[in-house]
Order: structure tokens, then C-alpha cells, then sequence
């Protein structure tokens, strides 16, 4: 793909920071003027195979990280370290061996093991 759009007005001629996702091999692309380079997503939280993050100052209230689910919080690590579970009312649906999961209704942190 990369310097096919040379003619004036096209895409690549126009927009000189387009970055485009290709469904075939599921990455980004940026265009170089002659070639498609790959765009790293998400590098820079990635170092050594270990998802990191580092405050631009100290954080003291609120989360440092949450995972939602349709706008729904299901986990999350608040400023102290301490770790947070979606309370759930009934074991979830895939209980196999190994889960983990905030059970509300007897106030009791549940792990499933092989009977």
C-alpha cells in the first residue's frame, strides 16, 4: 500500500498522520511516503513482556487502574495497591478451577477448586 496515493488530494497526499488498522493481520500502519510501517500499539506500556504504568506524580485517592465491562467496573487497583472485585450475588458462569471472585451475599472471597 505504502506510496501508491500520489496523485494531488489523496489520502496520504492530504493527511500526513494517518494511521490505519489492517483487519487481515489485526496491527496498525502508518504511511513513511513509500512504505507501510507498523504502529507498535501500546508499546510503551509494555516493557519486558510486563504491562507497567508509571504515574506522572503520586497518586492519592482514586484508581491507578480498572478494567470495565460496558461501562460496568468488574476490577480494579486503587491508589493504596489494594485490589477490587465487581461483587457478585452467584458464582459466575465459567467456575472452573482456579477462579476467583467477590461473592457479596456472604461477604466472602471465593476460589474455585477441582472437588
Amino acid at each position: 500500500m505504502g506510496g501508491t496515493l500520489t496523485s494531488p488530494n489523496k489520502i496520504k497526499d492530504v493527511y500526513t498522520k494517518l494511521v490505519w488498522y489492517n483487519t487481515s493481520d489485526s496491527k496498525f500502519y502508518r504511511d513513511n511516503g513509500t512504505a507501510d510501517v507498523e504502529v507498535p500499539v501500546g508499546s510503551d506500556l509494555v516493557t519486558g513482556n510486563i504491562l507497567k504504568h508509571q504515574t506522572s506524580g503520586t497518586v492519592s485517592s482514586g484508581d491507578l487502574f480498572q478494567i470495565l465491562n460496558n461501562s460496568t467496573e468488574v476490577f480494579s487497583v486503587d491508589y493504596q495497591g489494594a485490589v477490587h472485585l465487581k461483587p457478585m450475588t452467584s458464582a459466575p458462569t465459567d467456575n472452573s478451577e482456579g477462579t476467583l471472585y467477590y461473592d457479596s451475599s456472604n461477604d466472602t472471597l471465593v476460589v474455585s477448586v477441582e472437588e
